[in-house]
């Protein structure tokens, strides 16, 4: 399917604001059992400035200095980490520890076994990945290999690469299509299927289980998809419950993210995905105007992240244009 330039400009913007949204709504609710998260659901209706944590934080920075690179170098984005992410915006010990041995100089591929001696098999990895999913929705392979590519910065353990994986190439599928279109869930999971194909074995249980759940064509209890898929800071444990929640809620964004916060667990980083999945698929003017409002507007805020979403389309559109 081809979609016009300008429709995929609205995806770019709608998975990076979907993101930002899914982190900045669902950090409230951060380690909160499923009970206690639907409990106070209602806080989501108060409105109050929202502030993105560490999720939104590195996937602007990835997504820059693949502006500037013209697609995933290892090298550049390390450089951009250390220039710009905050790392009061609630970041992971091993995150901090990686990220102050870039500022002194460490090269990028020795800081990721700083904290764990064979790697980091959370999510962080995933949590910042959508950029690529849009960047490279046209050419899955080459998605795998730079979702692959970012990861390895921080995160070189199986389990945390291909949640990356799973989570670009969902969003890559989302971009291509039709909002329009019903949405093909058996397809999507047929196609990650393929792509996480020689992957580790949580994965292929994992799409096993959603293709279980999605066949049953009913929406599970929260309950039931922390004890089928997860909802804890491991990738495994985390990017499958995205990626079901996306497939199963859009097109109501609203409705995906209230989904994902009702896992309870993390929360920030598990609407994050869904936002980016979900954002990836129905674009910028159809997310929710009155959360758009909310978010923070400060250097590096809502301007800034919309901006940003632009160039990065500018920059797969000069390519294309180009080849």
């Amino acid at each position: 399917m081809s979609l016009s330039p300008d429709f995929l400009r609205d995806k770019f913007k709608g998975a990076i604001l979907g993101c930002f949204l899914g982190d900045a709504f669902g950090s409230g609710f951060e380690g909160m059992d499923p009970e206690k998260a639907r409990f106070h659901m209602d806080d989501l209706s108060k409105k109050f400035t929202r502030s993105y944590t560490d999720d939104t934080d590195m996937t602007l920075a990835l997504a820059e200095s693949m502006i500037q690179s013209g697609g995933v170098n290892p090298e550049d984005i390390s450089k951009q980490f250390s220039l710009t992410c905050d790392l009061t915006r609630g970041y992971a010990i091993g995150t901090i520890k990686a990220i102050l041995a870039l500022k002194a100089g460490m090269k990028w591929y020795e800081v990721a076994r700083i904290v764990f001696k064979d790697g980091s098999f959370g999510n962080g990895a995933a949590m910042r990945v959508s950029p690529v999913g849009l960047f490279y929705h046209d050419d899955l392979e080459g998605l795998r290999r730079a979702a692959v590519e970012q990861a390895n910065i921080t995160h070189v353990h199986p389990l945390g690469q291909w949640g990356a994986v799973m989570q670009a190439c969902t969003v890559g599928l989302a971009v291509s299509q039709d909002p329009e279109e019903p949405f093909r869930k058996e397809q999507m999971v047929t196609d990650l299927r393929e792509i996480l194909w020689g992957g580790p074995i949580e994965y292929v249980k994992a799409l096993n289980k959603i293709e279980e759940m999605v066949a049953q064509g009913k929406k599970f209890h929260s309950r039931e998809i922390v004890q089928h898929l997860g909802n804890g800071v491991e990738a495994h444990l985390s990017v499958p419950s995205a990626c079901y929640l996306a497939l199963m809620h859009r097109p109501d964004f609203c409705d995906a993210i209230r989904a994902a916060i009702s896992l309870g667990g993390d929360t920030d980083t598990i609407a994050g995905m869904v936002g980016a999945i979900v954002g990836a698929h129905v674009g910028e003017k159809k997310l929710p105007a009155e959360w758009i409002e909310q978010l923070e507007d400060g250097a590096r805020g809502l301007s800034f992240a919309k901006n940003l979403a632009d160039r990065l389309f500018e920059a797969w559109w000069k390519i294309h244009q180009t080849s």
